[in-house]
């Protein structure tokens, strides 16, 4: 029997909100011939507490007196009942050796971990919100629930499907976001295993939901035009910013991530290097001729080149702006102008790429100098802009 089958008949009993008993604690057993210390521990091939001990009598002889072996002998019970009660089992030594730990303790280490990578610049401040937000949902439904004594090596299939479809009912989730909570899930039990908390990834067994073609919304003229009226009488700063977004194709959070020395002037563009674009590929972003004038007007150049484009007031400055001070401005003109919510920023770029398609340019010219490229053709396209997208960005582009 393993760990899974004794969930289940615990499961089936009603004592899944008990903890999982993997252990009796170690204790001195003084017999009239024999003094020895013994415990019963979980063997995860029996399913049952199995019986380990240790003869104590070399041990109370060397000593030459009861009571001081009797004292001696509880601080060697005390350090095995600590092992025990860490999750430490000495049928699980080596492999999955961590599987009796409890899956929240688990999550506080991963969760130490990813702090400490976004510490070290391997992690974004974006993945990061996204670590804390899951694992705080999760957290909570296994509280929830009463499996807070629930180790990693018990956890179910079945328990994370029952997660899973309480947050898509509780939170009213679509399909593909739906999906995206599943995908998280399988990263965390990937890092259970690479941790050696367990040998399986049992959330791979759960099942994507089918999703429909995303949704393209698209910002009509007249609706542009009063967005450009308030941000130009208001907030000039956002002017460019959607611009970016709407001309040079840019995600909100990669113009938080373009710092002074991506900006080229000369070159008639930004290039973004891999660990700042979303997919990973460096690329250039082109910049018509009215947001070069912008930026000119910035005096970019006077500003130390590790100085991010936009900062605190959307000046450039030092420390990275998070894409939600973004979405603070636009939500404020949106209050103000009275703009349909499902407009948003990031919808300028869907609406530059489609005003592309319309005037009838290909879908190859169109990935070229929106960076929807493979890893083959980056290789070529990374050096310096093209120059046919170069020429159209510049004389062709439209202005918002």
């Amino acid at each position: 029997m393993d760990l899974n089958q004794l969930q289940k008949k615990l499961l089936i009993k009603g004592l899944d909100s008990l903890p999982l008993v993997n252990y009796e604690p170690a204790v001195l057993k003084e017999w009239p011939t024999d003094w020895h210390i013994e415990y019963r521990v979980l063997n995860p091939d029996s399913g049952k507490l199995e019986r380990r001990k240790f003869r104590f009598e070399k041990i109370r002889k060397r000593l030459g007196s009861d009571p001081k072996a009797r004292k001696y002998a509880k601080l060697y019970c005390d350090a095995i009942n600590e092992k025990l009660d860490s999750g430490w089992n000495p049928y699980q030594q080596g492999k999955n050796a961590k599987s009796f730990h409890k899956l929240l303790d688990a999550l506080k280490v991963y969760l130490k971990e990813k702090e400490l990578d976004l510490k070290n610049g391997v992690y974004s401040p974006e993945s990061m919100r996204t670590c804390k937000s899951q694992i705080e949902i999760f957290s909570n439904w296994i509280k929830t629930k009463n499996l807070t004594n629930v180790y990693v090596g018990s956890f179910t299939k079945d328990m994370i499907q029952e997660y899973l479809d309480h947050v898509y009912i509780e939170k009213e989730l679509s399909p593909r976001t739906w999906n995206n909570y599943l995908k998280y899930m399988r990263a965390v039990w990937n890092w259970l295993i690479s941790k050696n908390y367990c040998s399986e990834n049992i959330v791979s067994k759960i099942k994507t939901k089918p999703v429909t073609e995303k949704e393209r919304v698209i910002i009509p003229p007249e609706w542009t035009r009063k967005i450009m009226e308030y941000y130009r009488e208001h907030n000039p700063k956002m002017e460019l910013i959607c611009g970016l977004v709407y001309n040079s194709f840019m995600r909100p959070s990669e113009i938080c991530r373009t710092q002074i020395k991506d900006i080229r002037i000369i070159e008639g563009g930004i290039f973004l290097p891999g660990n700042k674009t979303k997919n990973g590929h460096a690329r250039w972003c082109l910049l018509p001729p009215h947001l070069i004038e912008m930026l000119t007007k910035m005096k970019i150049e006077t500003y130390p080149l590790d100085y991010y484009l936009i900062s605190s007031f959307l000046e450039p400055g030092n420390n990275k702006l998070c894409t939600r001070k973004i979405d603070k401005y636009w939500d404020k003109m949106r209050t103000k102008i009275g703009l349909p919510k499902n407009m948003k920023l990031y919808s300028y770029r869907d609406t530059g790429i489609t005003d592309l398609k319309k005037a009838g340019y290909s879908n190859l010219f169109i990935s070229s100098i929106t960076g929807h490229l493979n890893s083959e053709e980056i290789e070529t396209y990374t050096h310096a802009p093209d120059p046919k997208a170069l020429k159209f960005i510049m004389e062709e582009s439209y202005k918002l």
